[in-house]
C-alpha cells in the first residue's frame, strides 16, 4: 500500500498540539504507580472484547463479547462495593461466538452492532439507553465470510469490518439490510479499524504485517490510501496487534507490537517513537490491546502481564525536522485476570473520563484512576 503525503495534511483541520523530539531511551518511562481494580466481576463465559458506549445517554452501558454478548452496568453491591451486572431489560439475543462489536448511531438511535458467525446484527437502544430492540441484517452478498477482528461505525450509515479476509469491507446500512459498498485490499490480516470521532469520513486500518493506513472516504475510490505509516522491520516481525487514534488530535496514532508501543505524529517524517510497556512488577510480553483515553492525553496498553499500563503524554517545543510522541509517566493497574488481557475500553463522558475496563477469560475488571 502506498503513501500520498499531499493529501495527508488534510486529515484534520482541527486545532492540534505540537510534539517534540524523541528523548533518550532512559527518559521514556518514569517510575510506575500501581493501582488496584475497583471492581472485578466473573460473568461466567469467555470474554474477548469490551466496549463502553461512547454516547452520553448510554455511557452507563458496557458491552462485552466473546462466547456470547451482553450489556452490563456498574452497580453498588450490598457490601458497598461496585459490581458489574446485566443491564435490566437489555438482553442481547445472540447464541454463539461473537467476533466483534461496535457502537454507533443508526437512524439517530444508539446502536450496538455485533458480528457473529457470518451475520451482522443491530441492537438499538431506546432513549436514555434503558431498553433494547434487536434484529439481524440481511446481507446482499456473503461479505462476512472470514473471522472479523475489528469493526467500527462511520458517517452516512456505514460500517467498516476487517479481519482474516485480508481486506477492509465497507457496508452501507439500510433498514434491516446491509450491502457491500467498497473493499480495501491489505497485505495481511486486518487487526484494527477506527474512525475518528471528529473526522467521521476518515478511516484508519491497521494490519498484522505492521502497516497503519488512512483513507479519506470522500475521495474517489483508488488503489492506495491517503497516507500510510509502517512499523520498524523488527517490530513488524513481531506482528502488529492493535492500533488507535487519539481523540484529541487526529494526527496522533499509537499501535502495539511485541512488548512495545509505537506512536506517530502524522505531520512528521514517519519515524515512530517507541517505548517498552513492561513494568509494575512484571513484563508485558505480547501486548494485545491499546486504547486512547477520551481526553486524549493518555492511552492504556494491555497484554500478557499482571498489570495494564496507562501512559501519560507530554508535549514539547515543535521541531521542523522531527516530531515525536512519548510517555511522560506510567500507571500500572493490577488485576485478578487469569491470562492475557485482549481488550480494554475507557468510559466516556466528562464525569467518567478516567474509568477503564479490561477483560480476560471470564472476568472483567474496572479501574477508577
Amino acid at each position: 500500500l502506498g503513501v500520498r503525503a499531499r493529501r495527508g495534511a488534510a486529515l484534520s483541520s482541527a486545532p492540534h498540539r505540537s510534539l517534540g523530539r524523541n528523548p533518550p531511551p532512559a527518559a521514556m518511562e518514569q517510575p510506575a504507580r500501581p493501582l488496584g481494580a475497583s471492581c472485578c466481576s466473573d460473568v461466567g463465559w469467555l470474554v474477548r472484547s469490551v466496549a463502553w458506549c461512547p454516547f452520553e445517554e448510554g455511557s452507563h452501558l458496557l458491552a462485552a463479547a466473546g462466547d456470547t454478548a451482553a450489556l452490563l452496568e456498574l452497580r453498588d453491591a450490598a457490601d458497598g462495593r461496585a459490581t458489574l451486572a446485566p443491564a435490566e431489560g437489555m438482553a442481547i439475543p445472540i447464541d454463539g461466538d461473537v467476533d466483534a462489536i461496535a457502537w454507533g448511531r443508526v437512524h439517530g438511535q444508539i446502536c450496538l452492532t455485533a458480528i457473529a458467525g457470518g451475520s451482522v446484527s443491530q441492537h438499538l437502544c431506546a432513549a436514555q439507553g434503558h431498553s433494547l430492540s434487536s434484529g439481524v441484517l440481511q446481507l446482499s452478498s456473503p461479505v462476512v465470510n472470514a473471522p472479523v477482528y475489528s469493526a467500527c461505525h462511520l458517517a452516512r450509515e456505514m460500517l467498516a469490518l476487517t479481519g482474516a479476509s485480508r481486506q477492509c469491507s465497507l457496508l452501507a446500512l439500510g433498514e434491516g439490510a446491509a450491502s457491500l459498498s467498497r473493499t480495501i485490499a491489505l497485505h495481511s490480516e486486518g487487526v484494527a479499524v477506527r474512525a475518528h470521532h471528529a473526522q467521521p469520513d476518515h478511516l484508519m486500518v491497521a494490519e498484522a504485517c505492521g502497516g497503519v493506513h488512512f483513507l479519506d472516504l470522500r475521495e474517489p475510490e483508488g488503489p492506495h490510501p491517503t497516507l500510510s505509516r509502517t512499523l520498524p522491520p523488527a517490530a513488524a516481525a513481531a506482528g502488529l496487534r492493535d492500533a488507535d487514534w487519539c481523540p484529541g488530535d487526529s494526527h496522533l496514532v499509537c499501535a502495539v507490537a511485541g512488548d512495545a508501543w509505537y506512536g506517530w505524529d502524522l505531520r512528521g517524517t514517519g519515524r515512530a517513537a517507541t517505548a517498552h510497556v513492561g513494568g509494575g512488577g512484571g513484563e508485558t510480553r505480547g501486548a494485545h490491546a491499546l486504547r486512547w483515553a477520551p481526553h486524549g492525553t493518555s492511552f492504556a496498553v494491555a497484554g500478557r502481564s499482571s498489570a495494564v499500563s496507562v501512559h501519560e503524554l507530554r508535549t514539547a517545543a515543535s521541531s521542523r525536522e522531527e516530531r515525536g510522541l512519548w510517555s511522560d509517566s506510567s500507571t500500572f493497574l493490577t488485576h485478578g485476570l487469569p491470562t492475557r488481557v485482549p481488550s480494554v475500553s475507557w468510559k466516556q463522558g466528562a464525569t467518567a473520563a478516567r474509568v477503564l475496563a479490561g477483560c480476560g477469560d471470564t472476568k472483567i475488571c474496572v479501574w477508577s484512576l
